[in-house]
């Protein structure tokens, strides 16, 4: 058991992502157009450090608490800040990583070419020589104007009619074989200083045309401002000449794709919506299934294996006499709803995560000259020293993630290819953290760490919140995973906007009485059952579907099981819902480029709190943030962001508090305070049995009035079970937009603060059979060459498929 006070210091790292103060003053000096780093998300796109130049390796200073904006403008091979993210694409959408200088034209494809009644107010229809940076993705071409007020455009391989053009350079495409209306491109428009680098240098006159035409494209953050997506539903030709390479490539990339999107247009929907089942208001966003077009996957399988597959270029280590400790994996770096794709590698100074990025061919640098990007990807390094514990963690729904807590900035958290790789590197860094500090490195998902945070919240040494974080983290719920977001209990019962007309001016300002059992919500029940009258309702339509299934003598599967409540506490809408002030882009990517009808966002505190009390599609507890006064920002449109009206002509800008609160960080210490006094203290196990212990599932779950719809419950193995690759990727998409309960971690109820455990028998009775982790051992006796057989074993699987 690590001792307590590198627990605690391990605990302090389980916090939720907080500003830092330089960012927080640059979101207070403007609005959300004025730079691009100015969105101020808790959670970043990409890890600190993978924004630089690539062939960097980068080491953490210290000096960043919390992850970079969600808007942190990305760099190109140049150095030039990007405003594109892949947050811009559709979900599940991957960017292959290949960009090109170009200079795009555009015009509108009508029958009568003095007609207007066609033209749309958009830029993007109208362009003439407009240079930036034209980007090959998994479903779409997107268009990166240089001018900052211009828009990004996407264009969708499904919408496009025709793809052409570009020069014959031994990649097999005729140029005739598609022709394009024109590119619209007049170099008498330029001055004569921009000719040269609009026409190409003297040493490069393969510049060729590629003609685009579709029948939508869609315009996002112009003048850099974060709002809905315009989808311009107008036929329109763009032109895209390149300046300093030959179209080849691209071409060739991206008639892959246009072809394959060509022979099938059907679209796969999502099968299982639990949602409809009472209506749509206050519904969370339902994540789009992705096409089940399997030769997609292939198609970007066969384009990125190449980058993929490429070992770790070890020039990057820090230190001459660096020892490699693993060979080079493949993984992911995740973030939330994003997933960036590379290699690690651990040494004995640390664990080094490199970028995939190309697809092994050449890009221009600049200047009309290319280069091979090689295995020179860009990395980032996380010291041994600073790494303060470590979680095993889910992938979707594998079990093969692992995320690391550090010292002075958040956590990480990677996707390996199976558990064998995930287990080897626990098993090294445990080995060697506990020879460089003589102390064990704490595991939150292990037993004896659970057990350590229940001695130290009942002897008084960790607070509620604390507590509470602990669970979560051993639950396998992180901060980088919007399916398994941390959650946390609505306390009070008493939100309540005083008008102040009404208020008498000589009465002073409403307070909360924490000693008053009527301030707080009933934690003995879940958020469904604390309206009577709605709960009816949910047990009525149960009733009915356990009568059902005894008149019917067939088998039934697990997922026609009956249930209460056919929406759950955390999903990944639920998250965003709170969040969308610090986080909008995600909420755009989640919504297919929409921000939620007004009166559906969260704008007051009161108004959330009655709806999950009334309305039958909203169950939703809180997430940790309400209750630290530090990510007060989660509550304050300090960006800008235009959100709309409400039916009450009332514009959507703060979130509103209760009358007991001054400000935002007052509701949240006030929040906080509520949460450790005496009267949650004594509950709060109560509302632990429900979502992490005895009554979180089977007759337990029944008996608590506890039961949520089958798809909540889904794990690894279920998944597994599943016949057909396309069937368990459905019920895993499924079940993370629907919303995953916690892992149990206790069989028995949990003891109050002052009860002493014998009372419950001991830890082994009141802990569950972790019968999971009793697997992982598999690991520790494995040598480097047998993990890079396994390695070599998985790759070469790779290859053959």
């Amino acid at each position: 058991m690590p001792p307590t006070t590198m627990l605690k210091e391990a605990i302090e790292a389980l916090y939720p992502p907080r500003p830092t103060a330089a960012r927080r003053r640059i979101r207070r000096s403007g609005s959300s157009s004025s730079s691009p780093s100015q969105n101020g998300s808790l959670h970043g796109n990409l890890p600190l450090g993978l924004g630089r130049a690539a062939g960097a390796a980068t080491a953490s200073n210290g000096n960043d608490v919390g992850p970079p904006s969600s808007n942190t403008p990305s760099r190109n091979l140049r150095g030039k800040s990007s405003r594109f993210s892949e947050l811009l694409l559709e979900h599940g959408e991957k960017d292959l990583h290949q960009d090109w200088a170009v200079c795009a034209s555009s015009s509108p494809l009508t029958a009568n070419p003095f007609d207007n009644t066609f033209v749309s107010t958009s830029d993007s229809c109208q362009m003439k020589q407009i240079e930036g940076r034209l980007r090959i993705c998994s479903q779409s071409i997107v268009f990166e104007p240089r001018q900052i007020n211009r828009g990004i455009i996407r264009i969708p391989f499904r919408h496009m009619t025709h793809l052409g053009g570009g020069n014959n350079t031994g990649n097999g495409l005729d140029n005739n074989i598609m022709i394009g209306r024109g590119n619209n491109f007049d170099a008498g428009d330029t001055t004569s200083s921009r000719k040269s680098s609009l026409h190409g240098n003297n040493n490069n006159r393969q510049n060729a045309v590629v003609t685009i035409r579709c029948e939508r494209h869609v315009v996002m953050k112009a003048n850099n401002v974060i709002g809905p997506y315009q989808c311009i539903q107008l036929p329109v030709e763009f032109s895209v000449r390149f300046l300093h390479s030959s179209s080849s490539p691209m071409m060739s990339l991206a008639k892959q794709l246009f072809d394959m999107e060509s022979s099938s247009k059907k679209v796969a929907s999502v099968s299982f919506s639990p949602n409809v089942v009472f209506g749509t208001a206050s519904a969370p966003p339902i994540i789009p299934l992705p096409s089940s077009n399997n030769h997609r996957g292939e198609m970007i399988e066969k384009i990125m294996g190449p980058t993929l597959n490429r070992q770790f270029d070890t020039t990057h280590f820090l230190h001459a006499q660096e020892q490699s400790l693993t060979p080079s994996m493949r993984c992911s770096l995740k973030t939330p709803l994003l997933d960036h794709d590379g290699c690690a590698i651990l040494t004995d100074f640390g664990l080094y995560f490199q970028l995939a990025v190309g697809s092994g061919t050449t890009i221009d640098n600049g200047g009309g000259s290319t280069s091979n990007v090689g295995p020179s990807g860009k990395a980032q390094i996380w010291s041994l020293d600073d790494m303060r514990a470590i979680a095993r963690r889910y992938d979707g729904m594998k079990d093969t993630a692992l995320e690391i807590y550090l010292r002075k900035q958040h956590s990480i958290l990677l996707a390996f290819e199976s558990t064998l790789f995930r287990e080897r590197v626990i098993h090294i860094l445990s080995q060697k953290i506990s020879e460089i500090k003589s102390l064990p490195l704490p595991c939150y998902t292990d037993r004896s760490f659970v057990e350590s945070a229940l001695e130290l919240w009942q002897a008084g040494e960790l607070d509620n919140f604390e507590y509470l974080l602990c669970l979560n983290a051993a639950a396998g719920r992180s901060f980088h995973d919007l399916s398994r977001y941390p959650v946390f209990p609505w306390v009070l019962s008493n939100y309540e906007i005083v008008d102040e007309d009404e208020d008498d001016l000589d009465e002073s300002p409403p307070t909360l009485d924490l000693a008053d059992p009527n301030t707080f919500r009933d934690l003995s029940k879940p958020i469904g059952a604390l309206n009577a009258e709605r709960f009816q309702d949910f047990k009525k339509r149960y009733d009915g579907m356990v009568q059902q299934q005894s008149n019917h003598a067939t088998q039934h599967h697990n997922q026609d099981a009956p249930f209460m409540y056919g929406t759950h506490y955390s999903a990944p809408g639920h998250v965003l819902y709170y969040l969308l002030r610090v986080m909008p882009e995600h909420m755009l990517c989640l919504q297919n480029g929409k921000f939620d009808v007004p009166d559906r966002l969260f704008h007051s505190i009161d108004s959330s709190y009655k709806s999950v009390l009334t309305n039958p599609a909203d169950l939703k507890e809180l997430i940790p943030e309400f209750y630290d006064p530090d990510c007060f920002d989660f509550l304050i449109n300090s960006t800008g962001l235009q959100l709309g009206n409400l039916q009450t002509g009332e514009r959507v800008n703060d979130v509103l508090l209760p009358s007991w609160a001054k400000s935002a960080k007052s509701f949240l210490q006030q929040n906080r305070a509520a949460l450790e006094c005496d009267y949650c203290t004594q509950h709060i196990p109560e509302w632990i049995d429900l979502i992490f212990g005895v009554s979180s599932r089977g007759t337990g779950a029944k008996d608590a009035n506890n039961l949520f719809h089958p798809m909540a419950y889904i794990g690894p193995e279920e998944v597994n079970a599943i016949s057909g690759s396309e069937g368990r990727e459905r019920a895993a998409l499924q079940a993370t937009e629907f919303g995953i309960v916690p892992d149990q971690l206790f069989s028995r109820k949990h003891p109050g603060k002052s009860d002493n455990i014998g009372r419950w028998g001991d830890s082994d009775e009141l802990l569950t059979r972790d019968r999971l982790r009793e697997s992982y051992g598999m690991g520790d006796n494995m040598t480097l060459s047998d993990l890079a057989a396994n390695i070599g074993r998985s790759c070469r699987i790779s290859a053959d498929d």
